[in-house]
C-alpha cells in the first residue's frame, strides 16, 4: 500500500507523466509583490509532506505478524530504500514546480512599476514637467504638459490594459500545479484604471476650466478655443480634450456636456 501511494504520488507530479492537475493554487497581488495562495513554500509542501506522513502513519496502525519483531511496520517502512528513493523523487518534483512558479511570477513583475510607484507623487512629476522623472534624474526644466503628453501617457496604458486583459485565466505549471492568474489579473486591471483615472480626471478639469473661460468671453473672440487653449498651461483645445476622453472610453458628464453645446453654438 505504502508503495503504491508515493509511486502514484511520483507518478501525479512528474512533469513528463500528462496525468492533469493535482494541485492548485491562486496568484494574488498584494501591496508589494504577487502572491500564491496557498503559499508554496509553506502550505504546498506541507500538504505533500502530510500526505506522505499519514501514509506511513497507516502502516504503522497495523501490528507486526512476526512475534520476534516489536512495534509495528512504520519506522521499518520509513527506512525502506525504494520507499525513500519515491519520496526524494516528488521533493525534487515540488522544487521543480516551485521554480517554475517564481519564474512566472517574475515575469510578471515587468508590471511591478504600476503597484510600487506612488500615484500622487507621479502625477505633481508629470504636471510639473510633462513626464516622469527617470530614477538618476534630480531635477529636470519646468515643463507642463502637453495634450499630447497626455495622449502618450494613456496610449500607454491602454496598451498595458489590453495586454494584461489577454493574461491566462489559468496555467498549468509541469502538468500538474495549476495556477489561477485572475485574482491577480483583476486587481492589476484595477490597479491600470486608477492610475488612468488621475489623468482623465485632470482633462476634464482643464476641460471645466476651458469651457467656462470661452463662456464668459461669449462671442467677443473670433476663434474661443485657441484664446483657451493659450490661457494656462493646463487648458487645452476643446475639441482635442473631448476627442481624448471620448477615447478613453470616458463619458462626460451632463453639466459639461451641456456646457459644450453651448460653448459650440456661439
Amino acid at each position: 500500500m505504502m508503495f503504491t501511494t508515493l509511486q502514484q504520488l511520483c507518478d501525479r507530479t512528474d512533469s513528463q507523466s500528462g496525468a492533469g492537475v493535482l494541485l492548485a493554487v491562486s496568484l494574488t497581488l498584494q501591496e508589494t509583490d504577487g502572491v500564491f495562495e496557498p503559499s508554496l513554500g509553506g502550505d504546498l509542501s506541507d500538504h505533500l509532506n502530510s500526505v506522505i506522513t499519514d501514509a506511513y502513519a497507516a502502516a504503522g496502525e497495523l501490528p507486526r505478524i512476526s512475534v520476534s519483531r516489536h512495534g509495528n511496520y512504520q519506522v521499518c517502512l520509513q527506512q525502506h530504500p525504494a520507499l525513500c528513493q519515491l519520496e526524494q523523487e516528488v521533493m525534487q518534483h515540488l522544487t521543480q514546480v516551485k521554480k517554475e512558479a517564481e519564474h512566472l511570477r517574475a515575469g510578471l513583475n515587468r508590471y511591478s512599476h504600476l503597484w510600487e510607484s506612488d500615484k500622487m507623487t507621479a502625477m505633481e512629476e508629470f504636471l510639473t514637467y510633462g513626464r516622469q522623472l527617470g530614477p538618476e534624474e534630480l531635477e529636470a526644466d519646468v515643463t507642463p504638459p502637453t495634450i499630447k503628453d497626455y495622449r502618450r501617457e494613456m496610449e500607454v496604458l491602454h496598451t498595458l490594459s489590453t495586454e494584461v486583459t489577454h493574461l491566462d485565466d489559468v496555467i498549468t505549471l509541469n502538468s500538474w500545479l495549476q495556477v489561477d492568474l485572475r485574482p491577480f489579473r483583476e486587481s492589476l486591471l484595477s490597479i491600470i484604471y486608477d492610475w488612468k483615472h488621475l489623468y482623465t480626471e485632470q482633462l476634464l478639469t482643464s476641460l471645466t476650466d476651458s469651457l467656462q473661460q470661452v463662456r464668459h468671453r461669449g462671442n467677443d473672440d473670433d476663434d474661443e478655443e485657441a484664446a483657451a487653449a493659450v490661457s494656462s498651461p493646463l487648458r487645452f483645445p476643446l475639441t482635442e480634450t473631448v476627442v481624448l476622453l471620448e477615447s478613453a472610453g470616458v463619458t462626460l458628464p451632463e453639466h459639461l456636456s451641456a456646457q459644450l453645446q453651448e460653448v459650440m453654438s456661439l
